[in-house]
């Protein structure tokens, strides 16, 4: 049985790989997955998992990806059990290689999105003035790392390393050790944070430590035992499948990049804090010392959002129907008219909900103290 664990781990890594989607390299996954179990997905999320509202989309940590998973994990296991010894070997090869080339891949979207601050993105208005108890803990991890370019930046050349070193042989076992240690950390801090992506990061882990197989014993000899090794390549599984292998790895990976960087590309920036938010985004306080509202936010996805004195949050999306008109929408669909009036010279904002009218005084909150580019060399020059 223990000869059939590897074989049945690579088989799931490549059923996982090809029904998991990944969003940024299109919706062709989505759709074959949705073709393939779809449906069946949808009848073991009400008949065991006994729920009617399962998202089935299998993103990260949704009851789809879990119902998917097991099901891949089982046909792994029985064609593990029924593959032919002699064929162990391709499978174990070729599994490992697009194992490597998609955690290539998918080192690069996040080391990219890091560098270009599009994941750890500035905290809106409404975020920074919200009590610090307040804030749900993955929207405070999210937030703290958004206000620091330098870590973002930092972590994502440190991912793009990573990535770069496990696609050439030379550098592949040192890149991969680092790939771990880059995926633990990552995987603490979805389970400490509640971030909504632990079980796509602990597969990613998974798929690291797989893709070390051949070193696992060299590796313990060297760093535990503290013996002279010697790492032996590992030899291509046959000379005439090798061209269109390499031709295949160097496609794929070539075009990934470019549905990677297209986006920043297309829109001509490299740096999210600098993108331009729409008409009207920042945050507002109410001069008004009657109203129960406090602040108005303008969020930069088109959300209009009402704090009370209380600190709860109402918001609208909306969109500006004329010069002077926002047109709200609730999430039941239900739309209001909103007449504004912005004195830009003032930084005065009216607005209009019938008899109900909000005047406001825009905020500078670019210069709250989380956001401000500080940086001490020695404690004393603190204040």
């Amino acid at each position: 049985m223990g000869n059939r664990f590897l074989p049945g781990a690579g088989i799931f890594f490549l059923f996982f790989m090809l029904f998991f989607p990944l969003d940024f390299l299109g919706d062709s996954q989505k759709k074959i997955s949705l073709f393939v179990f779809g449906n069946l997905t949808e009848r073991i999320s009400k008949d065991i998992f006994n729920t009617n509202n399962a998202r089935i989309d299998f993103s990260s940590d949704s009851i789809s990806m879990f119902v998917l998973a097991i099901v891949l994990l089982i046909i792994s296991l029985l064609m593990a059990l029924l593959l032919n010894r002699r064929y162990s070997r391709q499978i174990l090869f070729f599994s490992k290689e697009i194992v490597i080339i998609y955690l290539a891949v998918v080192l690069m979207k996040y080391g990219f999105d890091k560098v270009f601050k599009t994941q750890f993105y500035l905290p809106e208005p409404n975020i920074l003035y919200s009590r610090f108890g307040n804030l749900d803990k993955d929207i405070l991890f999210w937030s703290t790392m958004g206000t620091s370019r330098f870590y973002s930046i930092s972590t994502g050349i440190l991912e793009l390393l990573a990535a770069l070193m496990i696609l050439f042989r030379k550098t592949r076992v040192l890149g991969l050790l680092v790939s771990i240690g880059i995926l633990i950390n990552i995987l603490f801090i979805n389970l400490g944070f509640d971030i909504s992506v632990k079980s796509f990061s602990l597969i990613l882990l998974l798929m690291a430590v797989f893709a070390l197989k051949d070193e696992w014993l060299q590796l313990y000899r060297f760093l535990v035992l503290k013996q002279k090794i010697q790492l032996e390549e590992e030899t291509e599984p046959g000379t005439k499948v090798l061209p269109l292998w390499i031709s295949f790895k160097t496609a794929f990976v070539g075009l990934s990049l470019a549905a990677i960087l297209f986006p920043y590309v297309n829109d001509g920036n490299y740096n999210d804090d600098l993108v331009k938010r729409p008409f009207l985004h920042g945050a507002f306080k109410n001069r008004g010392e009657n109203s129960d509202i406090r602040y108005i936010f303008f969020h930069r996805k088109n959300y209009m959002i009402l704090m009370d004195k209380d600190e709860k949050m109402t918001d609208f999306h909306y969109n500006q129907g004329s010069k002077d008109q926002l047109i709200l929408e609730d999430y039941s669909g239900r739309r209001m008219n909103v007449r504004f009036f912005y004195k830009k010279k003032d930084s005065l904002l009216t607005l209009s909900f019938g008899k109900y009218v909000i005047n406001a005084k825009e905020l500078n909150w670019k210069k709250m103290n989380a956001l401000r580019p500080l940086f001490h060399i020695a404690i004393e020059s603190r204040k």
